[in-house]
């Protein structure tokens, strides 16, 4: 209940007074109220969205608040009917509702009221209601939020949206609260408390937490030190967390087998044509030797899991250029009808994009795992003994998990890192090992675990960079470890390219030709580049081998990176939007290379992996073994003009 309001007075009975064990009994007085703010309302005419319920469909008893073509519905069953009543209030998208409906014997009443949002005008408010034909029943069904089960036991009609501070009431003789939940306490867990009764819920498929709430007015953007303002919970009819599917079969890894990205393979007898390869990765034997390890991108395999931009009927979908196909048969479902994205993504449900034939539906290529099993063929075909690690096991295992290697290799676009992968890589470069950064738009978003009780849930999209909602950052820039930023073929730096401190990266290479002109998408600069920046922290004793040419204005600059956004931020306008090859020697005796191009692995296996940046990546890799953990101390650098 509002505080201060003293307006509400219902009277009820109870029929019949005394029962026996087993018997129903009908509450003559109930009253339910709640905040709700919807994301989607212009739906189609038959679709509900449900907010409240306890309806059972079979015995039509109980009752639901729905959401039907932006008008309020209130359903109330009487044992012989379910009772269809709606309102004529008209629901404004992202705007709060404080929503009171009430129950008394054959009457139902219900008021709806717009909070105002700072000086703007709310509609007026609603106060409606209707007489039942017969007493309504309430029964003893499950109380639900954002879902109920109108027409069977299979729940249904889901709502998008924020729901906040719903509670309910019996009235008698005396008011009794049978629950007030709050939606504020107990985030970090998938229970929701409640006052009274011990009436406590179970969240299911992961919802939004720690998400602004009806009350919010801004003084506190931290949810964890606010007392109030966070008391709502974001509800996506997309958000899927375990899929609880059943075991089919089991395999047993060999205990001699290597580390690495594994597939089952699954064929249909008719058609057989039809097959899926279901992906999972295997940690390195204890008893590997290898100083080299490729780090798969497993929590940005997740963020981008089942992404599905392509789908131009939603509002989350990717502005598609002109001449550019969208592959029809990739129905992937991470992007939710309301055009929100799921801020958890899980391991245990289907991936479809984790496969080793994906191919991107609007760049037409292999993107993140698909792509980065192009570099694990090089280091099959170069013979080089490697390890195969995930940000999984870094983030689990800290230091202890890069310990026995000299030369880490990234994934093609290891965007997402929680503190402790970062700092992981952090120690590992202290200790003097070395870095390939073989990919773009790295080390950039905020990822975490939900290590206990759900180690198979990751968090995404915490903070605002790049496409996101805010500007935290809770680390310095990448480019203080990695070299490059955010932001075709590469022209070669032909300043550095002939000095004999960097010869031995460019042997084999014909440097008066551009770069990895060849491969998927047209060349080894692609996709998300990252540039060199000293102002968002790239070293002072980084060495530009290379850059990128100049790029069409399909590419832009991010927005941190650009006081006005509509000013010289593009391709054609801007000689920041580009993606740079960069080599710089750590203080501890390690080194890093970087690409800055997700593109980099596309056109790594061009003619065989027979190429010119097969030849550099080979170069580079080869001298980090041969240096093993800091001893770059025989290169000669110092010699080496930096650039301005």
């Amino acid at each position: 209940m509002p505080p201060n309001d003293s307006s509400v007075q219902i009277i009820g009975y109870a029929e019949p007074w005394i029962v026996s064990p087993g018997d129903s009994v009908d509450i003559k007085g109930h009253e339910v109220e709640f905040y709700v703010q919807s994301y989607l309302i212009d739906v189609e005419e038959h679709r509900r969205q449900n907010l409240v319920s306890c309806l059972d469909p079979t015995f039509r008893t109980g009752f639901a608040v729905v959401l039907r073509q932006s008008r309020f519905e209130f359903l109330v069953g009487t044992g012989d009917n379910v009772e269809v009543f709606q309102s004529s209030f008209a629901v404004n998208r992202w705007r709060w509702l404080h929503v009171r409906m009430s129950l008394v014997a054959q009457t139902l009443t219900w008021s709806i009221e717009q909070l105002n949002r700072l000086v703007e005008k709310a509609p007026a408010a609603e106060r409606g209601g209707q007489k039942l034909p017969t007493p309504f029943v309430l029964g003893s069904n499950e109380l639900l939020f954002d879902v109920g089960m109108l027409n069977s036991f299979t729940p249904s009609s889901f709502f998008n949206g924020r729901l906040d501070s719903p509670s309910f009431t019996t009235t008698g003789a005396t008011r009794r609260a049978i629950a007030q939940y709050d939606f504020s306490q107990g985030i970090s867990t998938d229970s929701i408390g409640v006052s009274g009764d011990n009436r406590h819920g179970v969240l299911v498929n992961a919802p939004t937490r720690a998400v602004k709430g009806y009350n919010w007015n801004g003084p506190q953007p931290d949810w964890t030190k606010a007392t109030y303002g966070y008391g709502a919970i974001h509800f996506h009819e997309g958000d899927l967390d375990d899929a609880k599917w059943s075991t089919n079969f089991s395999i047993t890894i060999p205990s001699t087998a290597r580390s690495g990205a594994y597939a089952v393979e699954l064929k249909c007898l008719n058609p057989e044509d039809v097959y899926d390869m279901v992906t999972f990765f295997v940690r390195p034997n204890p008893e590997s030797t290898a100083n080299v390890a490729l780090v798969l991108t497993t929590f940005t395999y997740l963020a981008y899991a089942n992404e599905r931009m392509f789908d131009q009927t939603r509002s989350s979908a990717m502005a598609i250029p002109n001449g550019v196909s969208i592959g029809s048969g990739n129905w992937y479902f991470e992007n939710l009808d309301n055009g929100r994205i799921s801020a958890f993504r899980p391991t245990i449900r289907p991936i479809l994009n984790v496969r080793p034939g994906y191919v991107h539906w609007a760049l037409d290529r292999p993107r993140e795992f698909s792509a980065d099993l192009l570099m694990i063929g090089f280091l099959e075909h170069s013979g080089i003994p490697y390890d195969v690690i995930t940000d999984h096991c870094i983030h689990t295992r800290g230091p202890k998990a890069t310990l026995q290697y000299s030369t880490l290799i990234t994934g093609c676009h290891p965007e997402y890192h929680s503190l402790q992968t970062l700092d992981a890589l952090d120690d590992f470069a202290k200790a003097g090992g070395n870095l390939m950064y073989l990919g773009g738009n790295g080390f950039y978003g905020v990822a975490d675990i939900d290590s206990s009780p759900h180690p198979y849930r990751l968090e995404v999209l915490k903070g605002n960079q790049g496409c996101r909602r805010s500007m935290a950052k809770p680390w310095p820039a990448p480019h203080y470890l990695f070299g490059t930023g955010k932001g075709k073929g590469y022209v070669i730096n032909s300043q550095y390219s002939r000095r004999p401190g960097l010869a031995w990266i460019f042997d084999g290479i014909d440097v008066d030709n551009p770069l990895g002109e060849n491969g998927f998408g047209g060349g080894a600069s692609g996709d998300e580049i990252d540039h060199l920046d000293y102002e968002l922290g790239s070293p002072s004793s980084i060495i530009l081998l290379g850059t990128s040419q100049q790029y069409d204005d399909s590419f832009g600059l991010f927005n941190e990176e650009s006081m006005f956004p509509m000013v010289n931020t593009l391709g054609s306008n801007s000689d920041r939007v580009r993606s740079d090859l960069v080599y710089y020697e750590t203080e501890a005796g390690g080194a890093v290379f970087s690409v800055g191009s997700i593109n980099w692995y596309s056109s790594l296996a061009w003619e065989g992996y027979d190429n010119s940046l097969t030849r550099i990546t080979g170069n580079v890799l080869k001298e980090f073994i041969r240096r093993g953990k800091g001893n770059n101390t025989d290169t000669d650098t110092d010699n080496v003009e930096l650039v301005s």
